[in-house]
């Protein structure tokens, strides 16, 4: 039995316009005890440099769990995940929706700020 598992992208990012379904199998899909397992596994790859695991960890986390109370940590390690990568835009996105949500007076939008600008300056 197949299962549709929405990229958070479209959740996320508004000024993504869409963002492709991935089928999945059933069997294929990670489990995770609860939503503190999921959360401690994507920090623990992120803390150890890992972002390509950290950031498909933080993305099904975020898909899972939209209504977290530590949700805008996980967006901005998503976020910063994806700059470590090297995707700019994707990062862009994400602080900017951290910023737009949240607010630059919130810790967490101000750290998005802060990483908004440095990778404007990086360019």
């Amino acid at each position: 039995m197949k299962r549709v598992v929405a990229c958070c992208c479209a959740v996320l990012v508004a000024a993504v316009s869409g963002c492709a379904l991935l089928p999945a199998q059933e069997d294929e899909a990670p489990r995770y005890a609860s939503a503190s397992v999921l959360y401690d596994k994507a920090f623990d790859a992120y803390q150890k440099a890992q972002y390509a695991k950290a950031r498909e960890l933080w993305h099904v986390y975020i898909g899972t769990y939209p209504q977290s109370l530590v949700l805008k940590a996980a967006l901005y390690y998503l976020a910063h995940c994806h700059q470590m990568l090297g995707e700019d835009k994707e990062a862009v996105a994400l602080y900017d929706r951290i910023i737009t949500t949240y607010g630059d007076e919130d810790f967490w939008g101000q750290q998005a700020m802060l990483r908004r600008k440095q990778i404007k300056e990086e360019r």
